[in-house]
């Protein structure tokens, strides 16, 4: 399985398979990316499956960036299955992919 990992750009690259085990490390590298005062890019494009508790993180990330006032936390490239999740989850606005 591969794991949640970081891009030269420094954005976060998500693997197929978002669940538990990814969940620590993916809040590990929001809080990094907050603490340096960059914003942080999340590509979603690899994404089969994501769980509610990566969500969670996805969701407190897009918190704590929004209340720093600095640079965002943004999604892009969601896949067709990480977009139907948010969507039946009722989070397009809550994590910024409306119309996405």
């Amino acid at each position: 399985m591969k794991k949640t990992g970081k891009a030269s750009d420094g954005s976060v690259l998500l693997p197929a398979v978002v669940d538990l085990p990814q969940a620590a490390k993916l809040k590990a590298q929001l809080e990094r990316g907050l603490a340096r005062g960059k914003g942080v890019t999340i590509d979603g494009a690899a994404v089969r499956r994501i769980s509610s508790p990566c969500l969670q993180v996805l969701l407190a990330g897009m918190d704590a960036f929004a209340k720093a006032g600095g640079p965002p936390m943004k999604i892009v490239s969601p896949s067709a299955a990480f977009l139907e999740t948010v969507s039946v989850l009722g989070l397009q606005d809550a994590l910024g992919m409306v119309g996405a």
